[in-house]
């Protein structure tokens, strides 16, 4: 088993064909929306922390609905209710209670997931021998001390 082959267990090859460019500025998204989440959520750009992830939980919501929506199958009403009551629970309970840092993390987290899952696809198009690259790159780490042998 190589380093390849771990990294694809844990970040699968996508069934997608995109390009380069298209890639990096996926990467460039995913980065944008991780930066909104931990200066935002966090209360760092100056806006209200609880609007700022009420706005968090309204797009997520709308992306929820509109991937149920472009399934191939027929609509079922039940599941947009589903999504809506979830995220109607959610709401409230930010407007009661606000949002932990526990909470805030896990939403950094998730962001974090989808950087890296966009990086990963980005490395599978290159025409490169990732296990050396891998290698050296590990090696690189040991030399500047951020990692121990």
């Amino acid at each position: 088993m190589g380093l390849v082959d771990d990294l694809q267990r844990v970040f699968p090859r996508l069934d997608l064909k995109p390009t380069l460019e298209g890639t990096m500025i996926k990467i460039a998204e995913e980065v944008g929306e991780m930066s909104e989440i931990v200066g935002k959520i966090r209360g760092l750009s100056g806006e209200d922390k609880k609007t700022a992830l009420l706005k968090l939980l309204s797009r997520e919501m709308g992306r929820e609905i509109s991937d149920a929506l472009g399934a191939e199958a027929s609509i079922d009403a039940g599941v947009i209710e589903e999504i809506t009551e979830k995220y109607v629970r959610e709401r409230e309970k930010i407007i009661k209670d606000g949002v932990s840092e526990r909470e805030i993390q896990v939403f950094i987290a998730r962001e974090l997931l989808d950087v890296m899952q966009t990086c990963a696809t980005f490395a599978y198009q290159l025409d490169v021998d990732m296990e050396a690259l891998l290698r050296e790159h590990r090696q690189k780490l040991i030399r500047r001390g951020y990692l121990e042998k």
